[in-house]
């Protein structure tokens, strides 16, 4: 989705970003600016700080930007989404963007992003209307035999479709929706054979799924009688991705910041079933394995998390695999192992809010849980089980990223199947060689440069920035005019980080154009990972201003630098040709050394 940039630059011109932060981060004047406890990580003391232009950066988990990048974290949408966010809070009317057209195929109708949210938000208030009218008596009695207030049902805007195979789809078409439409929302299916289609969701109570701005994304059904299967869920579709969405998280965010811990079950009934008994940090996968997305979303709001499967055997294998997820990701989890004919809905139907309460305090560290896992299946007295638990147990710690965290499960494994650390240790150092290296979606910089993995912690990026380099740049933004005084000392070729690259040329940009490179301008321009994250430290973090001579020593160490660098490559490539013989390639290679160093003697 893209908007006019001139729609862009009014909405951030129009917004006050210390009022439109303010309502996620308390937040506390400082000096000339603002501190607050960090959203997108758990902390005790403020790190998060903001400036009255809305520049934001923690220097606890080193994630930083703008306004707009405040809402793309918060609420995990794109940029675009970010600015209709936040224009939607001024009033100002949203321009029809560059939409990306979803539909059925090349040749076919097409749907835009904004009107399947619009499709879905109709259905959903369909599906409420027909729970509270005189349809939903049977449904309203199977909810409260299951346990449920009509509190909790509105707090989650519980629903109900018809045993009918187009009463949605005649409702959507009498508020003006097309087949194609109700189709693209994952609300209507094709007939399998012949044409038309029909409603997913029949004879069900319905689970509308929602996103971190509270907006019906999909829904989820379960049946009322009988029938299979008990639970269907809308297919993917353009706005919902089951592997990145997370039932119960719009509405118990709050409640997962308070308690400080994220609770997951697995299913709805679950989540409203703690809703009821007042654990409002529950969230649900949907239907799925959980995976590595669904933590990194969930990570915003806590690293620490319960696991709270079913008792039997499938769920205790399911748990299992959600703690590696987990543990991948830097969480710290406990495990809540309930009586094997329990699940979180029947154990407190039939025991209470207390008596759950009382296994969350005594629910397993990850570390006890896999043991004993293990434990079932092997004989940890014998060398052999000892030995298929070890390697079994590895794939989790391997999972580790950190080596420090890594290092203390390796010396606690060792502890607990009574072996000899270092037996551990190499059977670990094994594991970690034989495991494919992570490749994750990557992503390139609008200057080019290495690529970086989506995953690797930009404020440790940042620390690998060299000094002068960051200091030239603080220097030329603060100076606009020193900008072709340094490049002349020392080119922007010569700088090694492909996002200073990046921030400079966009200056020049500006330059040309006649255009203040002010921050606003430059985080418009340059949008390539960590940049806004880069210019946002910059602004906020405590540092005395550069004066020109200190720039100017930034400036000759980069050139000197990059000279060594392209020296030190000379002469390897010289040892080369007087291996090879080639005397006409060495002289060449000669020539150009000493002309280089000349250039650094000079400098």
């Amino acid at each position: 989705m893209r908007f006019p940039r001139s729609f862009i630059d009014e909405v951030r011109s129009s917004a006050d970003p210390l009022r439109v932060i303010g309502e996620v981060v308390a937040l506390k004047r400082r000096g000339a600016r603002f501190v607050g406890l960090c959203p997108f990580h758990q902390e005790k003391t403020p790190s998060f700080t903001v400036n009255d232009e809305g520049l934001w950066y923690c220097f606890g988990c080193g994630t930083g930007g703008d306004l707009f990048r405040f809402i793309m974290e918060q609420e995990g949408v794109g940029f675009g989404e970010a600015v209709r966010s936040v224009a939607e809070r001024l009033g100002i009317p949203v321009p029809e963007p560059e939409r990306t057209q979803f539909g059925e195929g090349p040749r076919g109708p097409k749907v835009d992003r904004a009107r399947v949210l619009e499709t879905l938000a109709v259905a959903d208030a369909y599906y409420r209307d027909l729970l509270a009218g005189d349809a939903g008596a049977a449904a309203r009695e199977f909810l409260v035999e299951r346990g449920f207030s009509k509190e909790i049902v509105a707090a989650f805007g519980l629903g109900l479709a018809l045993d009918s195979w187009e009463a949605l789809r005649s409702h959507l078409q009498k508020r003006g929706f097309t087949d194609v439409e109700g189709v693209t929302a994952g609300l209507l299916r094709r007939r399998e054979e012949g044409r038309g289609v029909y409603d997913l969701l029949r004879d069900r109570v319905v689970f509308p799924i929602h996103d971190l701005r509270g907006r019906t994304i999909a829904f989820g059904g379960r049946v009322i009688a009988g029938g299979e299967p008990k639970y269907l869920n809308s297919p993917e579709t353009p706005v919902f991705s089951k592997s990145r969405s997370l039932y119960g998280l719009a509405e118990n965010r709050d409640g997962i910041k308070e308690h400080g811990f994220a609770l997951l079950v697995e299913g709805y009934f679950d989540l409203l079933a703690c809703a009821q008994y007042g654990f409002r940090n529950a969230v649900a996968p949907l239907g799925t394995a959980f995976t590595a997305e669904q933590a990194k979303i969930l990570a915003r709001f806590s690293r620490k998390v319960v696991v709270s499967f079913d008792g039997d055997s499938a769920g205790l294998g399911a748990a299992e695999r959600t703690v590696g997820v987990f543990l991948s990701q830097g969480f710290q989890v406990n495990v809540l192992r309930l009586p094997t004919d329990h699940d979180p809905d029947s154990f407190l139907a039939d025991e209470g809010a207390e008596a759950y309460r009382q296994c969350l305090r005594g629910s397993q560290s990850a570390l006890e849980f896999l043991v004993h896992r293990a434990g079932e299946r092997q004989d940890l007295e014998t060398p052999r089980g000892k030995a298929e638990a070890l390697s079994a147990l590895l794939e989790f710690v391997v999972a580790v990223e950190d080596r420090v965290e890594r290092a203390e499960w390796i010396g606690r494994l060792a502890e607990r199947l009574q072996l000899q650390r270092h037996l551990v240790e190499e059977a670990a150092s094994e594991a970690l060689g034989r495991r494919p290296r992570a490749r994750g979606r990557h992503e390139r910089s609008a200057g080019g440069g290495a690529e970086r993995s989506e995953g690797k912690s930009w404020q440790a990026d940042l620390e690998e920035l060299p000094l002068a380099e960051k200091d030239l740049l603080r220097a030329i933004i603060a100076h606009p005019d020193w900008r072709i005084r340094l490049d002349e000392i020392c080119e922007s070729s010569m700088i090694r980080d492909s996002r200073v690259r990046t921030i400079l040329l966009a200056m020049e940009e500006c330059e040309a154009e006649g255009v203040a490179p002010g921050i606003p301008e430059l985080l418009a321009r340059c949008d390539g990972p960590g940049i806004a994250t880069l210019l946002s430290r910059l602004q906020l973090e405590d540092g005395a201003p550069l004066d020109w001579s200190a720039a100017r020593n930034c400036a000759l160490g980069i050139h000197d630098d990059a000279i060594k660098r392209r020296l030190r490559r000379i002469q390897h490539s010289i040892e080369e040709a007087l291996q090879q013989g080639d005397t006409q390639r060495y002289e060449a290679l000669n020539r150009e050394k000493i002309d280089l160093a000349r250039q650094l003697t000079t400098a």
